[in-house]
């Protein structure tokens, strides 16, 4: 009998607290970037994982400790902005950070990356023939814009 009142109790510890973590995961929106030629630029607190062709990416990582960190691959060269900021760059570059707050700005062609988070999203497309495509929390991929479209990312974004 204790041990059906024991398990009892932790099971209605824990419920609220599941429920919890649940509802602050259901906010997270997505963006998805396909072959991008232009600048984007994120600030949020999520993930991302990302690549270019040519180009450079900046990566602020305000908070040390809440998340992975940048991890950047195949870069031909950095340069350390101030003790929070870096930027990368080169042709190939491969790029995520994990949990946490950021600010990325990836400026280049080939532009390929993955988001899910809250925060604020810019896009902006070189301004050529084919700027690549961008797709928001699952819809349809659309044209990258050739200007700055600024939207808040979270699981209501149109």
């Amino acid at each position: 009998m204790r041990r059906l009142l024991t398990f009892a109790m932790l099971a209605a510890l824990a419920l609220p607290a599941a429920s919890v973590a649940r509802n602050q995961g259901a906010a997270d929106g997505t963006v998805s970037v396909r072959d991008a030629r232009g600048t984007i630029t994120i600030s949020a607190r999520g993930g991302v994982i990302g690549s270019f062709a040519r180009g450079s990416v900046t990566i602020n990582d305000p908070i040390d400790g809440d998340g992975t960190g940048p991890i950047v691959t195949g870069d031909d060269w950095s340069k350390d902005k101030d003790a929070t900021t870096t930027t990368w760059g080169g042709t190939k570059v491969r790029f995520r950070i994990i949990g946490g707050s950021f600010r990325i700005v990836v400026k280049g062609r080939g532009i390929n990356l993955s988001l899910v988070g809250t925060g604020r999203v810019t896009l902006s497309g070189a301004g050529t023939v084919d700027d690549g495509s961008y797709s928001v929390n699952g819809g349809e991929y659309l044209a990258l814009p050739g200007f700055p479209f600024v939207f808040p990312l979270s699981a209501t974004s149109p």
